[in-house]
C-alpha cells in the first residue's frame, strides 16, 4: 500500500496531483490554452498507460478499481469529490493518483481499465454559453460568453469607502455611509446583470461568481435574480486581481 499526499488549489479547472513525492503533488491550473495545445495529456499520465480511470458525476466518490489505497487518502479523495458541484475524473497508476475537478459537470458514471483521458479533454473542449459576475467593493463586471468570447458585457466602478477603525459618533457616521455605497454597488450590479443577462437566460449554461467571496456572499443574499438559474450556478469563485474592470473578464480563465 502506498500512502498518497493530495494538495489543492483554487482555480477555474483544477488538476490535483496526489503522489508519494513532492514533484508528484505540483498543483497545474488546466486551461483552455492547455486543452487547444495539446498539453493537457502532457500534464496527465500518459493514455493507455496500465492503470485505472474512474468518471464520476457531481457528490459521488471514484473508485479506485484494482489499487489499494490507503484509508487517508481515500477518505481525502471522497471528501473533494463529494464536495464537487462538477464531479470529478480519477486516474490511478501505482504509485499514483491524479485527481481532476473540471469546471464543467461529468455527466456519466463510467470507468476504463486504463488511463483514458480523452472524455476529459472533449468536456473541456466543448464550446459553452456561461456568465459570469465579477464583484468587489470597488465595482462589478458582468459578461455572457459564448464559446469562450465575451460578446457582451456591463462594468461599473463604484468607490466604498474603507473600514474606519475611530469610534462613537464618527465610526457610527462613517459606517452608515460606507453601508449606503455598498447597498448602492450591489443594486446597481444586480439591475445590470439583469438588463445584460436576461437576453440570454434560456442560452445560458452555467453562471459563474468571482471576486471577494465574503462580497459575494452578501451581494447574493440582496439580489434574487441569480435564483433563477437554480443549479447552474457553480459553487467556485473565480479568482480575480484588484477591482473587477472590463479587461477582468478576458483575463478570466477559462
Amino acid at each position: 500500500m502506498v500512502h498518497l499526499g493530495l494538495r489543492t488549489v483554487g482555480a477555474w479547472r483544477e488538476l490535483r496531483r496526489l503522489g508519494a513525492s513532492k514533484a508528484a503533488g505540483r498543483m497545474t491550473d488546466i486551461t483552455r490554452e492547455h486543452v487547444a495545445r495539446g498539453k493537457l495529456l502532457q500534464e496527465l499520465p500518459d493514455a493507455g498507460d496500465r492503470g485505472w480511470t474512474s468518471y464520476r458525476p457531481p457528490r459521488e466518490a471514484p473508485s479506485f478499481g484494482p489499487f489499494d489505497v490507503d484509508a487517508e487518502s481515500a477518505d481525502r479523495v471522497a471528501e473533494i469529490a463529494g464536495a464537487s458541484d462538477t464531479g470529478s475524473v480519477l486516474f490511478a497508476r501505482a504509485g499514483e493518483l491524479t485527481l481532476v475537478v473540471p469546471p464543467f459537470p461529468v455527466e456519466e458514471e463510467i470507468d476504463y481499465s486504463e488511463l483514458y483521458a480523452r472524455p476529459l479533454v472533449e468536456l473541456l473542449e466543448r464550446p459553452r454559453t456561461v456568465a459570469a459576475l465579477l464583484l468587489r467593493r470597488g465595482g462589478f463586471s458582468v459578461g455572457f460568453f459564448r464559446a469562450g468570447a465575451v460578446t457582451d458585457s456591463k462594468t461599473d466602478q463604484r468607490f466604498v469607502k474603507n473600514r474606519h477603525r475611530k469610534g462613537g459618533q464618527s465610526q457610527r457616521r462613517f459606517d452608515r455611509i460606507r453601508e449606503k455605497q455598498v447597498h448602492e454597488l450591489f443594486a446597481k450590479a444586480c439591475a445590470e446583470a439583469r438588463e445584460k443577462l436576461e437576453p440570454y437566460e434560456q442560452e445560458i449554461e452555467f453562471v459563474f461568481f468571482g471576486g471577494d467571496r465574503h462580497t459575494l456572499q452578501d451581494f447574493r443574499k440582496e439580489c434574487s435574480y441569480f435564483e433563477r438559474f437554480g443549479d447552474r450556478v457553480m459553487s467556485r469563485v473565480l479568482l480575480v486581481a484588484g477591482d473587477p474592470r472590463r479587461e477582468s473578464l478576458d483575463l478570466a480563465p477559462r
